[in-house]
């Protein structure tokens, strides 16, 4: 997204899945605790600094002189006892998929049944671009945020053609404002284009705002669920639904087989989503939103 933001899993989406894990630790440990954000390579400890750590008290970060009365504990994201990918090879990830990532996460610390929700803690000007947003240029108006992208860095097998996207934009434009956010070069019609002008945490604070957020499986439905707007999220057969899915959204499973896993095209994930037929994401939209 604009303005210097990071990458994805394990990047702002993988980050945000471990400030759950952080409020949980400290749910239980006490308030008199922060916990530290570290990577351990070999014998070292590298402090990791994200901006979805920003403005959120859990957690110890560079510079930061407010803990002096407080106990900091390493949280170490690259544990592999905590890793939901149990093995990568360069042309497969193999998942435990057996439950969410964030569950999975809180069981390698002897917790169990946290709540399915991230933390992002907005600053005021955060929150202000979003208002001024709103009003502004939305004069006001109910309206829903959309992302179109799925990031290929990683696997292609995430996306959803893009022509079904603009179906269901062309068939909800007539009744509802959308906004696309993200980070593309590809723009829909007939939307309010914000791609790449706003940080990750400036996106999530205009999903804020929104009424619903239209996305397949990516690091802004976890930033959704931490600002409790609710999602319309397509889950693909690339990784199982109980591993990604929040209970709290609408997901809709498009996938026939999986989880592959796979890293290069999965002709059977191609399928599924050429195959699937995009006015049930409509319907989804139009029952939410009552429409």
């Amino acid at each position: 997204m604009g303005r210097g933001v990071a990458g994805e899993l394990m990047g702002l989406g993988g980050y945000l899945t471990w400030t759950a894990v952080a409020r949980e630790i400290i749910k239980r440990v006490g308030n008199n605790v922060r916990v530290m954000p570290v990577e351990q390579h070999d014998h070292f400890l590298k402090l990791i600094q994200s901006e979805v750590f920003e403005n959120n008290s859990d957690f110890f970060l560079c510079g930061d002189i407010s803990y002096k009365d407080q106990m900091v504990l390493p949280l170490v994201l690259n544990n592999p006892k905590a890793n939901y990918c149990k093995r990568d090879t360069p042309e497969r990830a193999y998942h435990q998929f057996d439950s969410h990532i964030i569950e999975q996460i809180c069981t390698s610390y002897g917790i169990q049944n946290p709540e399915l929700k991230c933390v992002i803690n907005m600053t005021d000007e955060e929150q202000l671009f979003a208002k001024d947003f709103h009003e502004k240029i939305l004069n006001g108006e109910k309206f829903i945020t959309i992302e179109p992208h799925s990031k290929d860095n990683y696997t292609p097998n995430r996306s959803y053609p893009f022509d079904k996207w603009q179906k269901i934009v062309d068939n909800l434009i007539s009744d509802i404002r959308i906004v696309q956010v993200g980070n593309t070069t590809k723009i829909l019609k007939n939307v309010v284009d914000l791609t790449g002008e706003t940080t990750f945490r400036e996106a999530v604070s205009l999903i804020e705002r929104s009424s619903l957020f239209i996305a397949a499986e990516s690091g802004l439905v976890h930033g959704a669920t931490a600002v409790d707007t609710k999602s319309i999220v397509i889950i693909t057969g690339y990784q199982d639904r109980k591993m990604v899915a929040y209970p709290q959204n609408v997901n809709i499973d498009i996938a026939s087989h999986g989880p592959c896993g796979l890293k290069t095209e999965c002709e059977k994930c191609r399928n599924d989503a050429n195959n699937h037929n995009w006015e049930e994401i409509v319907l989804a939209i139009r029952n939410e939103l009552c429409l």
